[in-house]
C-alpha cells in the first residue's frame, strides 16, 4: 500500500473512533498533542492498525510513536495484507 492509502485508513479510523476530522491527519500530527489522543485512544488504535493490516505491532515499536507518519513509515515498511 502507499502511504497516501495508509494515511487514509488511519484517517478514517480517527474520524469513526475519535471524532478527529480528516483533514487534520497529516504526516506531521502529533499523536498526543495535534490529536490529544491519551494511551488508551494510542493502545486502540495500535490493535485496529494490527488487525486492519494483519500484523503484529510490537509494543516497544509503537510506543516510539510520535507523529501519524511514524505510523505511516511502520506501515509502510511492513509486510501488509489490508483487510477487504
Amino acid at each position: 500500500m502507499s502511504e497516501s492509502e495508509i494515511l487514509k485508513v488511519i484517517a478514517d479510523w480517527l474520524e469513526a473512533h475519535a471524532k478527529i476530522e480528516p483533514e487534520r491527519v497529516k504526516m506531521e500530527t502529533s499523536i498526543a498533542d495535534d490529536l490529544a489522543l491519551d494511551s488508551l485512544d494510542q493502545i486502540e488504535m495500535v490493535m485496529a492498525m494490527e488487525e486492519h493490516f494483519h500484523i503484529q505491532v510490537p509494543d516497544e515499536q509503537a510506543g516510539q510513536w510520535q507523529t501519524v507518519g511514524d505510523i505511516v513509515q511502520f506501515l509502510t515498511a511492513s509486510p501488509v495484507t489490508p483487510q477487504l
